[in-house]
């Protein structure tokens, strides 16, 4: 899973993305490789191995992080709620502190099928990889067969095994970045998004209840004005033939 070590932060309001009315910008010259274009708000980041690449801010649709009747955006601790849906599983820990993760891995009962489902947990993020075989599982811990996983699951907004690269982008939106190895049939299409949220009335409940409720009504409005969070995403689709054979979806809410 790519880290996200943000360098530099935007915190202007930001909707969703949204590129039908802006200019395609094509890479290598040819007609398909499609990328979005960059923008003002757009901010820079470093992965872990100190690579600096571009962060949008804007977001994609909450139904993209829910597949199976798992949802990553959920409240309930990620792996209760993952075992709740495909059964109880050990998980592997993996990293150190904010770097670590933890993960479980489910696989197909279908002896005809390789579909695989990794969930993971880490500090501040959760995450799913949907992959066309085990590849993506490093450990040798064996992945728990479930009858809930076949070839067509898919999450809710409709991404799923299989599907081309106009198919997801239909979904997604234009990716921030997109690379291509013709001589091997590769396709890598990665989103990289970061916005800025005002906290809803459930988040600001128990603080008015309790920390901020000697503030003044004025005091109030200038504490939500200033204070949210950062919801951070990363997608990453591989595409084998110009079919999707994996992929990442990491959600992270931080502040």
């Amino acid at each position: 899973m790519l880290k996200l070590i943000l360098t530099k932060r935007n915190t202007v309001s930001v909707l969703l993305c949204i590129y039908t009315t802006i200019p395609i910008v094509r890479l290598y010259g040819q007609e398909k490789p499609q990328v979005a274009p960059p923008a003002k708000s757009d901010s820079f980041a470093t992965d872990e191995r100190g690579k600096r690449f571009r962060v949008q801010h804007c977001e994609v649709a909450g139904n993209n992080f829910q597949i199976a009747g798992v949802d990553l955006t959920a409240d309930e601790d990620f792996q209760t709620q993952v075992a709740k849906v495909f059964g109880k599983v050990t998980t592997v820990w993996s990293g150190d502190g904010a770097e670590s993760d933890n993960e479980s891995c489910y696989q197909t009962a279908n002896a005809s099928d390789t579909t695989h489902i990794i969930f993971g947990q880490g500090e501040v993020d959760q995450s799913f990889i949907l992959s066309s075989d085990g590849s993506a599982w490093k450990w040798k811990t064996p992945c728990k067969r479930s009858t809930k996983i076949t070839r067509s699951l898919a999450t809710a907004s409709g991404l799923h095994l299989g599907q081309t690269q106009e198919q997801l982008i239909a979904i997604l939106g234009l990716p921030t970045r997109r690379s291509q190895n013709v001589k091997n049939g590769r396709d890598d299409l990665e989103y990289s998004l970061e916005a800025h949220k005002r906290m809803s009335a459930k988040e600001l409940a128990p603080l008015l209840q309790n920390e901020l409720k000697e503030y003044s009504k004025q005091e109030l409005r200038e504490w939500i004005n200033k204070h949210g969070y950062d919801l951070e995403v990363y997608i990453h689709a591989k595409f084998m033939n110009d079919s999707l054979i994996y992929l990442e979806v990491s959600w992270s809410k931080q502040g």
